[in-house]
């Protein structure tokens, strides 16, 4: 037994006097000679891309003509189509100036021979949604053409599309390249799953992508003789989808419990070494979209959603002076240049990044309402903006819109228009409560926010039941449909059901597509802004 304890120490000793000798080094630097031959994978890069030149003509503004029929039987022709009564108010043109978070809705209203025609002001080359239809490609001086077939009874087969010069050409092609190479699963809940999960999901995203890029490296076989612009506005679409689908889920998935600093670094680390064409991407303007530039904006671009922001005054004033010299306060100009370094540092993004400009000037805009009339402030703001922009044609949008956002303002007189058929169910809808303040809320049943803030808003109606202010939520579902949420949560409020026809007309003179969508007027009548009920009650 005391040879064995002996044996043991000896053992012991030499192991120590080995380690300390540096022996079990040798295995670790032969792994890390090991590890200097596995070489990283190559990222791929998209070949031919740009194939065509993109001028600044090509990225101005104009109109763009949407025009259609419907297809009538024979023995029909020469009567009124009874499609119509179903159809006017119903198909809409959405045009999102995504650059400036701006849009406008124009309803299609056809002729009693089933035609129409419309003009569309495009600010550039876009996608337009034509809802409940399809999106389609618009780009000024173009026109496009649709054609129903009422006797077919799936959406897809029913309308058809042609066009000329470019709208023509993507639009023709667009149903088929988004069902073929952007048809994500719908019902993936990756996010329950948590943050662990979502990380390996996302390398699988991100080798689907690389592997995306490599067939179209290769040559996708619906774009043969596409020409070249067409083609690049195609394959920048699909990527972006490829990104806007991974930050959709990083957006949905709960980070509480998590470093979200490190965590989001970590995420988007895939970024950087495919920037030129996943965001530094100037054809992004004109083959991206809103919802694209959404999730990049609140995901990859977190640092330009920070913090509260202070204003500096136009003129001098020494306190603030004194306050800036303390280095106390964060003031515009700097918040959105520390936030372009903090993308650059963190996810090595270039600091003249295409897409990050986008994103400030969507940060920008976005909030330029608040500001009322203070143009001084509103301002001050676009020039903060200013700072980190360099695309000329990004600067020209900005200071259009600014100009826009100031003659609005300055509109003292309110024109004498036409009625429009929006405005006579409006004021069919709210006639019976003239004289108290009105707090309008569109929503529908489908929609899981609008019914969160119904739900918030309980309580509020109850405790002014018996003020001047009536609640009125309007909506295009049956009573029915909305029977089994409105009573066992006990919605208070005049509930006004509404055609959808109806709708459409409300949304192109209200000119809102989310929902909820709430707006609120006083008692005269007038609809009113950064105002609370309690405020307009107190006047």
């Amino acid at each position: 037994m005391k040879s064995i304890i002996t044996n043991l120490r000896v053992l012991v000793i030499s192991v120590f006097s080995m380690f300390c000798l540096g022996v079990f080094a040798i295995p670790a630097t032969i792994g890390m000679e090991l590890n200097k031959k596995v070489k990283k994978k190559e990222v791929p890069q998209l070949l031919n891309y740009p194939s065509a030149e993109l001028s600044e003509y090509r990225l101005h503004g104009g109109e763009v003509v949407i025009k259609g029929h419907i297809l009538v039987p024979e023995e029909a022709k020469g009567e009124k189509i009874p499609e119509l009564n179903k159809l006017n108010g119903v198909i809409k043109v959405i045009m999102r100036d995504y650059i400036v978070r701006k849009e406008k809705t124009q309803l299609i209203e056809f002729n009693p021979d089933g035609t129409f025609t419309l003009n569309v002001r495009l600010p550039y080359p876009m996608f337009l949604l034509i809802h409940p239809v399809t999106m389609v490609y618009a780009c000024p001086g173009d026109t496009l053409e649709m054609t129903l077939d009422p006797t077919k009874r799936k959406r897809e087969e029913a309308f058809t599309w042609d066009g000329t010069g470019l709208s023509g050409e993507v639009t023709k092609l667009y149903d088929k390249i988004r069902t073929t190479y952007c048809d994500f699963p719908e019902k993936d809940n990756i996010h329950e799953k948590g943050p662990d999960s979502l990380m390996t999901w996302r390398d699988l995203q991100v080798a689907c992508l690389d592997e995306m890029v490599r067939r179209m490296n290769t040559g996708l076989p619906e774009l043969e003789g596409c020409s070249p612009l067409a083609s690049d506005i195609l394959r920048t679409y699909i990527i972006s989808q490829h990104l806007e689908h991974i930050c959709r889920y990083y957006m949905l998935t709960d980070m509480e419990n998590i470093d979200r600093e490190t965590y989001w670094q970590q995420f988007f680390s895939f970024v950087a070494p495919r920037e030129k064409y996943l965001l530094d991407n100037p054809l992004l303007m004109i083959a991206g979209e809103e919802f694209f530039f959404n999730y990049v904006e609140y995901t990859v671009m977190r640092p330009l959603h920070g913090r509260v922001i202070n204003y500096l005054p136009f003129d001098y004033d020494p306190k603030i002076a004194e306050t800036i010299a303390q280095e106390k306060v964060v003031y515009s100009r700097e918040f959105r240049r520390n936030a372009m370094n903090k993308l650059n540092d963190k996810l090595h993004i270039s600091p003249t990044d295409f897409s990050a400009q986008v994103c400030q000037l969507r940060a920008i805009f976005s909030t330029m309402d608040w500001h009322g009339d203070n143009y001084d402030q509103a301002a001050d703001e676009v020039a903060a903006a200013m700072s980190v922009i360099s695309h000329p044609e990004l600067i020209r949008r900005a200071i259009l819109t600014y100009r826009d956002y100031v003659k609005e303002k300055e509109i003292k007189v309110d024109e004498q228009k036409p009625m429009t058929k929006g405005d006579s169910i409006f004021q069919r809808i709210i006639e019976p409560y003239k004289g108290n303040v009105l707090y309008v809320d569109f929503w529908e049943m489908s929609c899981g926010p609008c019914r969160a803030t119904m739900l918030h808003m309980r309580d509020e109606v109850e405790a002014n039941k018996d003020k001047p202010v009536k609640y009125l939520y309007i909506t295009d579902d049956t009573p029915e449909h909305c029977k089994s949420f409105l009573e066992p949560n006990n919605i208070q409020g005049e509930h006004i059901h509404i055609t959808r026809s109806e709708w459409g007309y409300l949304q192109e003179k209200f000119q809102f597509s989310g929902i909820p969508f709430v707006l609120l007027f006083d008692k005269q009548g007038k609809q009113r802004e950064n105002v609370t009920v309690e405020q307009l009650l107190n006047e």
